[in-house]
């Protein structure tokens, strides 16, 4: 609902206000925690304007409300109308099923409804059952179709929920439930019950993964997200993590509402602290013979008490080297991602003090195939060789290749650590490219300035930044996405700033490890940092839903992965359509 509040003037909120109505539950879900025959008879319209009217800083604050089925309470629409009236921002979790009359919606539309969560319990007659109301499902998907269309100032979710039944089966039902929905504007959302959660495995988390790969590149399909994972889980599956801001506080687990405390998590700049992106893995004295086979090695043996997923041996020359790394800014889990899953490490070839020289400095450094057969493999750190070639190379031509080929107005967001500006600087001499330079950290700009003054500079965040609509014909945001307070209000201001048929490229970085020497440590622990503080590490998948939800059109994509690097890269435009 963030994105229809600014449609309407209002401040979006990151905390969400839940309010039961007190309308009785008929259906027989089971295992409900909320007895209708004791539950809080719901507040009467005078009470909740009253209650609303004591909440400080209200406006644009989104306002829930939940059952059993609110489109059983006589007084909905008097309910929202108290909400409008008060400043905040209606919506309500349901089932759907009143969706089908026209009059309704019509009252829901002038109502002015700005968020609607339709709660299913599987899909067909699985979903019938849980309800013990025959034709249920079709009936509440042919009230959503049309809700969808008809009212577009709508953000419209529907979750589909796991309770009492396994996460493989839930992943086997997205693909036809999404044919069902077929509206690309309405977020499909596994409501992953703690349960379920709980019992999570390898077999339910390969299939979740295998159905997130890539879902959100097509542009036909609802957006897809994932709440109530485990934070285990949720790193292993990085590119289904959840994508939309999640209820603040207490939230009633009823049986209508699925597990939703983590479905609108905050993505504003309040209580955001800094978060590192990357670790290292320290050289140690430690060393031993490296060995043709398995069977030999004798690292296993050598490692100590070092936990596996805190080392790793690197094949230097005739001899296994340890590394380890003490980091507290990741979890286990994470750890085990960079380095395992996607073995995201690299040894760092700089002298002390040099960072981030990403053509010549640093060689990516990938698993030896000769561990997959060792009796000691998951309580080892692994042997690991380094690859030739600079990793980066690839990427950084396209790139380079891209920027060379700007024309028209530029808008560089983030554009103090300039990386490119021997490729620019020509251009915006030349007068081909009329560059404007955007940056939260003076010191940044004043260097920038100095070294192409033929620019323009302002000093801030995209989400302050107010240039007329539709005023440059590409915009490059270059390894700044992590550095804002709200990468949605970002994507939105950026998508805002372009003409039709602009251009966006994004380029970030997921985490990442470096191999180094002591003394490189040292060096890069007094290095002076930036002016502006990183704050996640945001990955591109889960950026594409943001950029399809502002109209944003993909034209490339090089996700961050194990036959990559950390690095991913995406080329949006913004269709010669799109309303101003």
């Amino acid at each position: 609902a963030r994105r229809r509040r600014r449609a309407r003037g209002m401040r979006p909120r990151s905390d969400t206000l839940l309010v039961w109505t007190g309308a009785a539950c008929s259906y027989g879900c089971g295992a409900c925690p909320i007895n209708p025959d004791t539950a809080p008879a719901g507040l009467q319209t005078a009470e909740l304007l009253h209650g609303l009217a004591a909440i400080p800083a209200k406006e644009g604050r989104l306002v829930l409300l939940l059952g059993g089925e609110p489109f059983l309470r006589p007084e909905l629409l008097r309910l929202i109308a108290a909400i409008r009236a008060v400043g905040c921002v209606p919506g309500l979790i349901t089932t759907g099923r009143g969706l089908i009359y026209p009059q309704l919606r019509e009252k829901l539309r002038r109502a002015g409804l700005a968020y609607l969560r339709l709660q299913l319990f599987g899909i067909g007659a699985a979903h019938d059952r849980a309800t013990a109301t025959p034709g249920g499902f079709a009936q509440a998907l042919d009230g959503l179709r049309t809700w969808a269309d008809e009212a577009a100032d709508c953000t419209v979710d529907v979750a589909l929920s796991t309770r009492g039944r396994s996460l493989s089966d839930v992943a086997a039902e997205l693909g036809p439930l999404a044919t069902e929905i077929a509206r690309p504007q309405v977020q499909l959302i596994v409501a992953v019950d703690p349960g379920s959660a709980a019992t999570l495995d390898a077999e339910s988390e390969a299939q979740l993964a295998a159905v997130g790969a890539q879902w959100n590149d097509d542009a036909a399909r609802p957006l897809l997200a994932f709440e109530g994972l485990p934070a285990d889980a949720a790193a292993t599956v990085l590119h289904i993590a959840p994508l939309r801001p999640a209820f603040v506080g207490a939230t009633p687990n009823a049986c209508c509402l699925g597990a939703l405390p983590d479905l609108l998590r905050a993505t504003a700049g309040d209580g955001l602290a800094p978060q590192a992106n990357s670790f290292n893995f320290v050289r140690t004295d430690t060393s031993v013979p490296w060995t043709p086979d398995a069977a030999s090695c004798t690292a296993y043996h050598a490692a100590g008490d070092t936990p596996p997923h805190r080392q790793l041996w690197l094949i230097e020359g005739a001899q296994l080297r340890l590394y380890t790394t003490d980091t507290g800014d990741f979890s286990a889990a994470e750890i085990g991602r960079v380095k395992d899953a996607v073995s995201h490490v690299f040894v760092d070839r700089s002298a002390p003090g040099v960072l981030d020289d990403f053509i010549n400095g640093m060689r990516r450094v990938r698993p030896d195939a000769t561990c997959d057969a060792c009796a000691q493999r998951l309580d080892c750190g692994r042997r690991f060789a380094a690859l030739d070639g600079p990793p980066y190379a690839q990427q950084e031509q396209w790139i380079v290749d891209y920027i060379a080929a700007l024309r028209g107005r530029v808008l560089d967001v983030g554009c103090g650590e300039q990386l490119y500006q021997s490729d620019l600087a020509p251009l915006v001499r030349s007068g081909q490219v009329d560059y404007h330079g955007l940056d939260p950290d003076e010191p940044s700009l004043t260097r920038l300035r100095a070294a192409l003054p033929e620019g323009h500079y302002y000093l801030g965040g995209i989400e302050q930044f107010r240039a007329a609509p539709a005023g440059f014909d590409r915009v490059l945001c270059l390894r700044s996405l992590n550095h804002v307070f709200d990468p949605d209000e970002a994507i939105g201001r950026m998508a805002e700033a372009l003409k039709p048929g602009g251009q966006l490229l994004l380029v970030e970085c997921t985490p990442w490890a470096m191999l180094r020497a002591p003394q490189q440590v040292a060096a890069a622990d007094a290095a002076p940092r930036a002016g502006h503080q990183h704050f996640r590490n945001v990955s591109s998948e889960e950026v594409v839903p943001l950029a399809r939800r502002r109209g944003l059109r993909l034209l490339a994509h090089q996700a961050a992965g194990i036959e990559g690097t950390n690095q991913w890269l995406l080329l949006l435009e913004r269709p010669p359509g799109l309303p101003e």
